[in-house]
């Protein structure tokens, strides 16, 4: 019969712990704050690392350490690696009322606003769940191919051969939010919303980077004034209640942003010629038959039942 090799010549599985901690954080002092270690551990165990790698796999560059070629080869298989480790005591099945269990999501803040509340209230029941919501402006594409997050929910869709796509909710609607300061009152036409000043929730935290709605009315042959871009949506509805701008967000991201504060939202004055907006989960391949991350599919899911959605 033939024997089972030794993986890794008897390196020690734990060391691959700390290795995915070293590569992810691309710092000793790091790594060992998120191992709950002292850095001399970790630098010795870096040393074991390299010794068996037969590769120093960070070095150092300025005041900080960057990750060699061979570090940046194993990243990828390692984090799938031990994600398939992670998922054994769980492997067949998952019970969310006794099984403990992370998932890492990232959700754009304009989503957030109101879809974080209802999942909360969906795992009420289920202490051992926890969630890591993480906001948009790392490269969601690159998250999930590196296994650095389990599921992305966003618009627009993202394409990758190595990527399965589920649409959630249905398509939401435009509406204007605006507070006390604002001139025009509840009655805002087209050619108002158009003159007046706008406040904007740049994309991705990148005021660079056109909005969806700022591409539809460039297809229009519009445009319009924006006075304001902000990172987080948080800063919209604060800003709003001083000054008299005009903000333009799917309804259920302005009525979550409302709530609580004299803010006013009304329909889009030009509901009929902007485009719907349309949700996405994302994940990787790796998970895709994973019973747990199923469920956490299905919580997010039903997350957005009940949204304001397009008439």
């Amino acid at each position: 019969m033939a024997r089972d090799g030794i993986p890794l010549q008897g390196l020690d599985l734990n060391l691959l712990v700390t290795l995915r901690a070293l590569l992810r954080e691309g710092s000793v002092t790091r790594a060992a704050e998120r191992l709950g270690q002292s850095q001399p551990t970790v630098s010795r165990s870096l040393a074991t690392l390299r010794q068996a790698f037969g590769d120093p796999l960070l070095v150092r560059a300025g005041r900080g350490m960057v990750l060699t070629p061979r570090a940046e080869s194993v990243r990828i298989p390692l984090e799938r690696a031990l994600a398939a480790i992670d998922g054994l005591p769980t492997a067949g099945g998952f019970d969310p009322s006794v099984d403990e269990r992370t998932f890492r999501i990232t959700l754009p803040d304009l989503l957030g606003a109101f879809v974080v509340p209802r999942l909360m209230v969906g795992l009420s029941s289920v202490p051992g769940v926890r969630l890591q919501v993480l906001g948009s402006e790392r490269d969601m594409m690159r998250a999930l191919l590196q296994d650095e997050v389990d599921l992305v929910v966003a618009a627009p869709q993202l394409d990758h051969p190595e990527l399965y796509t589920r649409r959630v909710g249905e398509d939401m609607e435009w509406s204007l939010l605006f507070g006390p300061s604002y001139l025009p009152g509840a009655d805002v036409d087209a050619e108002t919303w158009l003159a007046s000043e706008h406040v904007v929730l740049a994309p991705h935290g990148r005021p660079d980077v056109p909005s969806m709605l700022d591409d539809a009315l460039d297809r229009l042959g519009r445009s319009r004034t924006v006075r304001l871009h902000v990172g987080y949506l948080s800063a919209i509805g604060h800003t709003l209640l001083v000054a008299p701008l005009v903000a333009s967000l799917p309804t259920p991201a302005a009525q979550a942003l409302a709530s609580g504060l004299p803010l006013t939202v009304v329909p889009h004055p030009l509901q009929a010629q902007l485009p719907p907006v349309g949700i996405w989960m994302t994940w990787h391949e790796a998970h895709h038959a994973d019973p747990g991350h199923a469920w956490l599919r299905d919580q997010v899911a039903a997350a957005f039942v009940d949204a304001p959605a397009a008439s």
